[in-house]
């Protein structure tokens, strides 16, 4: 009979022990049993394997909750920082008002006294008529110059046509900006060149083709004029663009002569909504880390990882500071219901925030600054889940190891039961080779005996 033995622990099958003797089969018992009472260490070291790749998976998923618990803390900060301010304007028929970084709070009472205009000048009308701008065109000539402010542009356009000109133009790099206009209506039109200043300030334009100017000035433009906070009074600012900028960080686009009053404050609405995603992400962290706890949790209960995360959670759950109105997590509608998740109360933070806007700010603090509520949440994530020096990364790479080192042990101890079971199987196969030489020879003599016996009775006439 033929059999083979495979070891429990790799389920590696090796050279099997094949036997012509009536012990064979205990013989083969031998082998089976010594293979598996050697191979009891590696289904320890086995099962100890798949406890510490269970830790490794476990220990993942709470980096990815508490990384995005990291970055919920980044979304507050970025929120209460500067950049997170916005304006508004009581007068928008007068006003728009935008912010960017570096915007300060503040209220700004902007009086625009003029629009300001944009110089414009036409083609004089005793030029000759042009009915079709691809085709015809207000002078003759293949080179002009283009006047603005007393600088000079050569103009040489590459079509002979008034829109071959107008392009010319636009393309001069001058401060003017061209086109053509139809003044003689549709049933006798009658193309002329006109051209624009591109900012909002006393300009000249003119253009000459070598032995004529061209251009009839219509308006001179002007300047924006506007006071802010009554600053200049007796001579306004001035600007070559409706876009003012009033403040650092802070434009104003003037619609209108007016006045309009432009608050600039933070933005609550968006530290609101980053507090409610934050309350979210703080929960899925703790929820893993209870997931871990007790008889029945899951593969890191009783590991002081859990411990010392859950420490953390709860210190930033229970922070608080002696100064200032808002001293606490609950007084900006931030505190644990009765199953001790973090819950977030959207009167509470709105009270606060309507009351004490500059009290809350100074609560939540910044990141990069390291202050307040925020820059104690930093610190506790950066302790938490950097990427070298991190408690879970020092975990994850310190079971990586003892999985490594497990692996090769069980690789090692491995080929010591193969050899073992090789070398019991060339035993056993000898043996059990010998035990059949001399069954053999007993049923030789056996069969020898019976013969001679067979023959004495039929001599002796029995």
């Amino acid at each position: 009979m033929s059999t083979s033995s495979t070891s429990s622990a790799s389920s590696t099958t090796t050279p099997g022990f094949s036997g012509t003797s009536t012990f064979a089969s205990q013989l083969q018992t031998v082998i089976t049993r010594s293979v598996a009472i050697a191979s009891m260490p590696i289904t320890q070291l086995q099962n100890d394997e798949s406890t510490l790749t269970s830790q490794q998976s476990e220990l993942q998923s709470l980096g990815t909750d508490f990384t995005n618990l990291q970055s919920a803390f980044s979304a507050v900060d970025s929120a209460a920082s500067s950049g997170s301010m916005a304006a508004t304007v009581d007068a928008t028929t007068v006003a728009s008002a935008a912010v960017s970084t570096g915007a300060l709070a503040g209220t700004y009472s902007v009086d625009i006294s003029s629009m300001g205009s944009l110089a414009t000048a036409l083609s004089n009308p005793s030029l000759p008529k042009v009915s079709d701008p691809t085709v015809g065109n207000i002078s003759t000539s293949s080179a002009f110059t283009l006047t603005v402010n007393g600088n000079n542009y050569t103009l040489k356009p590459t079509a002979n046509n008034l829109n071959g000109l107008v392009n010319a133009i636009n393309s001069s790099g001058a401060n003017v900006q061209a086109t053509v206009v139809n003044v003689g209506g549709s049933t006798s039109p009658n193309y002329e060149l006109s051209v624009q200043g591109t900012q909002y300030a006393p300009t000249t334009i003119q253009l000459n083709d070598g032995t004529q100017n061209l251009m009839s000035t219509l308006t001179n433009g002007a300047y924006v004029a506007y006071t802010v906070n009554g600053e200049p009074a007796t001579t306004p600012a001035t600007s070559t663009s409706r876009t003012l900028d009033i403040s650092t960080g802070l434009t104003v686009t003037a619609l209108a002569t007016g006045t309009a009053n432009v608050t600039v404050a933070q933005n609550i609405g968006g530290v609101s909504s980053a507090l409610s995603s934050l309350v979210t992400s703080f929960n899925a962290a703790q929820t893993e880390l209870t997931n871990n706890r007790g008889q029945n949790g899951g593969a890191l209960s009783g590991d002081s990882i859990v411990g010392q995360l859950s420490n953390l959670l709860q210190s930033l759950g229970n922070y608080s500071t002696g100064t200032g109105n808002i001293n606490s997590l609950a007084a900006v509608g931030l505190s644990y219901n009765q199953n001790g998740q973090l819950q977030f109360d959207q009167s509470t933070f709105d009270a606060a925030a309507s009351s004490s806007p500059s009290d809350v700010m100074n609560f939540l603090g910044s990141e990069g600054d390291v202050t307040g509520f925020l820059g104690a949440a930093s610190q506790a994530m950066t302790q938490a889940v950097d990427p070298t020096s991190g408690i879970i990364a020092t975990e994850i790479n310190a079971v990586g190891s003892s999985v490594n080192h497990i692996t090769a042990q069980i690789s090692n101890d491995q080929d010591r039961v193969n050899q073992l079971q090789t070398s019991l199987t060339a035993q056993m196969a000898s043996a059990d080779a010998a035990i059949a030489s001399l069954q053999s020879q007993e049923t030789q003599i056996t069969d020898l005996f019976a013969a001679e016996t067979t023959e004495s009775q039929a001599l002796n006439g029995n």
